[in-house]
């Protein structure tokens, strides 16, 4: 009986300490932060207006004039971003606990294509194909 109480114990203490380090890998502030200033050319577009995913519906970006710094809404997932050069990487959060993150290109004014990945994309991540049209 001892034995298996101590067992339980210690699996609940691993599961909380596990479900604690992720949460902290996913930390908007921190890591969410350093990622979007990772990718840090002047802005040489503006995305700033809505837009529409496939998978994702209708998805706002708000980008001041003269700004590399986006913030946004799709559903129920807030939007934090940069754009860089013609590049735009948005991190999907919610409760400040960043979920999906994207890289997209601009291809004209109307269109954005790219990937997107659960947790923080990388040069390892291949995701999943986006496409942004501008409405």
């Amino acid at each position: 009986m001892k034995k298996s109480l101590f067992l339980l114990l210690a699996v609940g203490v691993v599961l909380i300490l596990a479900v604690g380090l992720s949460a902290k890998d996913r930390d908007l502030g921190t890591k969410g932060k350093a990622w979007l200033d990772a990718h840090n050319e002047p802005a040489a577009i503006n995305v700033n207006g809505d837009w529409q995913a496939k998978s994702w519906g209708k998805v706002v970006l708000n980008q001041a004039q003269g700004s590399r710094d986006l913030a946004g809404k799709s559903g129920d997932w807030d939007i934090s971003g940069v754009v860089s050069g013609k590049q735009v990487f948005l991190l999907f959060s919610y409760q400040d606990k960043v979920n999906y993150s994207a890289e997209l290109t601009s291809e004209s004014e109307a269109s954005l294509n790219g990937s997107y990945s659960k947790g923080f994309m990388s040069e390892k991540t291949k995701g999943r194909s986006m496409h942004l049209t501008k409405q």
